[in-house]
């Protein structure tokens, strides 16, 4: 197509071949600054767990962050690790944060997961593996803590994590600007930032959980842009763009967010293989929610970083996406400040009810694996999505969207057709003004 489309424009045979070799290199060349992040919690070591590894490694994933809960019993580290090296390869980037349900064998978990660390070059990180440690992968940056978790010898629940997390992305701010000094390309590039760790806040989850790690860890990410990666409860949710997540202040409603400090975004992603949950809270502040309610069952939150751009979609086992958005990080010089009651948000209304938060709830009969009893009661997931069955909401004022299964969104990232278009123009001029001198 190219080929025809310069030859009928008159481009002799070797400016049209140096004109398609070179479209095609500055697309790779721009493709190449794409990091794809896969987001999963609460795994378990069984055959879902396998399954979502498997996503994980068919979506073309470049880093694996886990917020906790890998094996829940006994004797199971090593074949959490051995799940990961099959389905990923040994040398693969993974992040893990520790859980409440690492109180089995953490210290090998701890050493598995700094090991792995340890063999993957692309990736450096600092301070306690697991616990609280900044870690940098390419152009995005993690911060580890651990709030609430008292469940793990050697763990404190509270260890100044929200100064932690403060202090470490200030540190890349000096780092940042150090840099700026010098003639380096890659340390002038803007960083993604992402606050990982396992437990919730009750108004951060939409299952059973309580308070656990209080507000100010969440605050430190929010003054610092970051987004927040949460498990724990066995569901997938993801709050509307927020300035305040103790209050759960709204900026706006759209599937379009801007990151920036002062304003940022929440989810759990916990459907990593263990079981999945009942939906039992909501609120105008969640964009989405895929619980056992709406039929969902096991998957990860994929999303693809490019240097000021992303693309994110979370993606089920059986194929299904039931969720979307993009991110972008804030330009200085563009104001984010749409009106709290835009609702111009890509759901559709549902119908059927689920459950109102204030009226009692019947619990399924929990499913449970083999040994284990976990602290909520819990609802296996069916082995596929029923569509129809994600209209579902609940039936008072603060009902949350439930989006419908879509298809898969693209990694972001355009091509630069300005560049690719003006450089044809170009050298399209340079050969008719030769031609022209050769008439003449």
């Amino acid at each position: 197509m190219k080929n025809t489309i310069f030859r009928s424009a008159g481009i002799p045979r070797t400016t049209r071949i140096l004109l398609v070799c070179g479209s095609v290199l500055l697309s790779s060349v721009v493709s190449a600054a794409s990091v794809k992040v896969a987001f999963v919690g609460d795994q378990g070591v069984g055959e879902h767990a396998k399954a979502v590894l498997s996503l994980i490694a068919s979506e073309g994933t470049d880093l694996l962050l886990i917020q906790g809960d890998f094996g829940y019993n006994d004797n199971t580290a090593l074949l959490w690790e051995a799940n990961l090296d099959e389905a990923l390869g040994t040398d693969f980037p993974v992040l893990s944060v520790v859980g409440n349900h690492e109180n089995h064998e953490w210290p090998i978990y701890q050493r598995l997961i700094q090991q792995r660390i340890d063999r993957v070059d692309s990736l450096s990180c600092s301070g306690e593996a697991g616990v609280k440690a900044a870690c940098r992968f390419e152009h995005i940056e993690v911060v580890q803590v651990a709030p609430g978790i008292q469940e793990v010898e050697g763990v404190s629940p509270d260890d100044d994590y929200a100064k932690y997390i403060s202090s470490s992305f200030s540190d890349s701010d000096s780092d940042s600007d150090s840099d700026s000094d010098s003639d380096s390309d890659s340390d002038s590039t803007a960083s993604w930032r992402i606050c990982s760790w396992h437990k919730n806040q009750e108004a951060m989850q939409t299952g059973a959980k309580s308070n656990a790690t209080g507000w100010e860890v969440y605050d430190a990410c929010l003054n610092a842009g970051a987004m927040i990666a949460l498990g724990h409860e066995h569901a997938y949710s993801r709050t509307h763009l927020l300035s305040d997540f103790e209050n759960q202040i709204i900026v706006h409603k759209r599937n379009e967010m801007i990151l920036k400090p002062g304003q940022s975004f929440a989810f759990v992603s916990g459907l990593g293989g263990w079981q999945v949950r009942p939906q039992l809270r909501g609120g105008d502040w969640w964009a989405s929610i895929y619980t056992a309610t709406q039929e969902a069952t096991h998957g990860a939150l994929f999303c693809s970083f490019e240097d000021s751009t992303a693309s994110c979609y979370f993606k089920a086992i059986d194929g299904a996406v039931p969720d979307q958005f993009t991110l972008s990080l804030a330009d200085p010089s563009v104001s984010d400040s749409s009106p709290v009651n835009d609702n111009n948000v890509d759901v559709e209304p549902t119908q059927e009810s689920v459950v109102d938060e204030s009226e009692p709830v019947e619990q399924p009969v929990p499913t449970v694996e083999a040994g284990v009893t976990d602290d909520v009661t819990a609802e296996t997931a069916p082995s596929a999505i029923n569509t129809d069955g994600m209209n579902s909401a609940l039936e008072n004022d603060t009902a949350p969207s439930v989006v419908r299964p879509v298809q898969q969104a693209t990694s972001g990232g355009g091509s630069p057709s300005w560049l690719l278009l003006a450089i044809l123009l170009f050298v399209y001029g340079l050969q008719w003004k030769r031609s022209r001198h050769v008439k003449c």
